[in-house]
């Protein structure tokens, strides 16, 4: 397949960037404008395009080991604290294994808070620390330490002086000069203001379109699966079971390798949209108001908004996107009928379904098969799953 991988970035920067939100109260765009940041600085040090590229990328992904660091915790409110855990630097250096970056440097997102004075989480200081580890790090402070809303002289002043005055102690000499060259341009600090980051960074970067086998895909699938997963403990195993459960039914049907590929990598992928979801919600032991209800019937619209926006995703979004859709047009996000549904659609919205009814949940203990494929016939009396799909899944995983 072919994949824009500028526009793979700046999607999946949207669903890091909610969890993240969420967790940390980070500013909205945050990976974008620490990603806008250092680019700035990797120019002032030269780095070619492909270089540029790697450490936008490396920018985007750099806190992607949050939300399992945070999931591994004892700390059931502090979530600022996940940021201090050194698992998230070690979690999200595993998180990237399989990223197709041009030149695969090790232990970038690792020492992305080591300082020059080497009091960082493992004691790497001054050439010890990967430079674009150093770039990732300063661009990060400047995005976490100020509001970068309105920013006024004072605002650019006091950065400035942050950074001057942190010279040998967080960050090298080289780095504080090339941040003050890229300060001294009003433009930038104009630019940080806005919110259409995708087109200040596409400003900088060539755009990069690659061949990439599905089986490549999946693997990079992957890194988001488990982050999904691990936002909630009652998830915990959701969407790796929906994979592999997606592989086997394919085969069952006798799918081509692409075909079987595309409805794995939708499996891994259908459920992105929740790490903008609230925790409180995901996990109410409740049922849900009608409020509640809403919010979290937006995972389904933002799964499509992100995976659509990629060139190259576009059929895997149609079947991710589509697995809270009902044949009978009840469902959601788009309310699309039997007719409008293909195969591949309809296949995983009923074992999304199966899946869950044999996880447990806040709110009931998991079921056995038996009692899940009763509910899916009622499903399919109400004409709103397959008939011959939920007598596959009854055959195939009883």
């Amino acid at each position: 397949m072919k994949l824009n991988l500028n526009s793979f970035l700046y999607s999946v920067s949207v669903a890091l960037d909610a969890v993240e939100k969420e967790l940390l109260n980070t500013t909205n765009n945050h990976s974008k404008k620490v990603a806008y940041i250092s680019l700035l600085l990797g120019e002032e040090f030269n780095l070619n395009n492909k270089e540029k590229f790697d450490l936008c990328a490396y920018s985007i992904m750099h806190d992607c080991g949050i939300v399992q660091s945070f999931a591994q915790s004892n700390f059931e409110d502090n979530f600022e604290q996940a940021e201090g855990f050194t698992s998230h630097c070690i979690v999200g250096e595993k998180n990237i294994e399989h990223f197709p970056f041009f030149e695969k440097k090790d232990n970038i997102i690792l020492y992305h808070h080591e300082t020059y004075n080497g009091k960082g989480y493992f004691g790497k200081k001054a050439d010890e620390i990967p430079l674009m580890s150093q770039i990732i790090f300063l661009a990060d402070c400047i995005d976490t330490q100020f509001s970068l809303v309105d920013i006024t002289l004072d605002t650019k002043y006091e950065i400035d002086e942050f950074v001057k005055s942190n010279e040998k102690i967080l960050f090298s000499p080289k780095l504080v000069e090339a941040f003050l060259n890229i300060s001294n341009r009003d433009i930038f600090w104009y630019n940080l203001e806005l919110l259409e980051m995708d087109f200040l960074l596409n400003e900088i970067l060539p755009t990069f379109i690659i061949d990439i086998s599905y089986e490549q895909m999946l693997k990079i699938s992957m890194v988001f699966s488990n982050i999904i997963d691990s936002k909630s403990e009652f998830t915990a195993n959701h969407t790796c079971e929906l994979m592999s459960k997606a592989k086997i039914l394919a085969d069952f049907y006798n799918f081509t390798e692409d075909k079987s590929y595309k409805i794995q990598i939708a499996a891994n992928l259908h459920d992105l949209g929740k790490l903008g979801t609230p925790n409180e919600i995901l996990e109410k032991p409740g049922k849900l108001t009608k409020h509640e209800l809403f919010i979290i019937k937006k995972h389904a619209s933002l799964t499509h908004r992100i995976l659509n926006s990629i060139e190259g995703m576009e059929e895997i979004s149609t079947i991710a996107s589509a697995h809270h859709e009902r044949l009978d047009g009840n469902g959601y996000p788009f309310g699309l009928d039997a007719s409008e549904l293909n195969f591949e659609q309809k296949v995983l919205a009923s074992l999304d379904i199966y899946q869950a009814l044999v996880e447990e949940r806040p709110y009931r203990k998991s079921m056995s098969h038996d009692n899940a494929v009763k509910i899916l016939n009622r499903l399919v009396l109400d004409n709103g799953l397959d008939e011959g799909i939920v007598k596959s899944i009854d055959k195939v995983f009883s």
